[in-house]
C-alpha cells in the first residue's frame, strides 16, 4: 500500500489547526501510511508572513489570474508540492485554484473533527490510503 503527504494549515508547533488555508503560519506536514500516521516537519507559509497584521480582509482577495499565480509561488516556495493532499476548513477560490494547479487534492475537515493536525490526520488515515472521498 502507497504512503502518501499530507499538509494541514496550522498555527505552529501546537498544531492547531488554523481555518483560513491562506494566511496560516504553516503547515504541518505528515506522512500517512499502513503502519500509522507521522509527523514530519513545519513549513513556513509565505503567504501568510507576507500579510501579517493586515487582519480579517473587510472584502475577499480578487478570484483574478494574478492572485492565483501570487498563492501558487508560495506553495512552491513551502514545496507543498510534494503532498497529495491537504486538510483544510475553509479556502478561497484563489488558494483552491493554486492547489489545483499543483495538483494537490483539498479534502474540507470540519471542527468536529478535531482541533490539532495530528488527531485530524489520524481519524482521515483510511480515506487517505483508499483515496476515498
Amino acid at each position: 500500500m502507497e504512503r502518501v503527504k499530507v499538509a494541514v494549515p496550522v498555527e505552529g508547533e501546537n498544531l492547531q489547526i488554523v481555518t483560513r488555508t491562506g494566511r496560516a503560519p504553516f503547515f504541518a506536514i505528515f506522512e500517512v501510511g499502513p503502519e500509522g500516521v507521522q509527523f514530519l516537519e513545519l513549513r513556513e507559509n509565505g503567504h501568510a508572513r507576507e500579510h501579517a497584521g493586515e487582519g480579517h480582509q473587510e472584502s475577499p482577495e480578487p478570484h483574478t489570474e494574478q492572485e492565483i499565480e501570487h498563492h501558487r509561488h508560495h506553495l512552491k516556495a513551502a514545496q507543498l508540492g510534494e503532498c497529495k493532499y491537504i486538510l483544510v476548513r475553509g479556502l478561497g477560490p484563489n488558494m483552491r485554484d493554486a492547489l489545483q494547479r499543483e495538483g494537490i487534492i483539498p479534502i474540507k475537515i470540519s471542527k468536529k473533527d478535531g482541533e490539532r493536525a495530528d488527531q485530524v490526520v489520524t481519524l482521515y488515515r483510511p480515506h487517505l490510503l483508499a483515496g476515498t472521498f
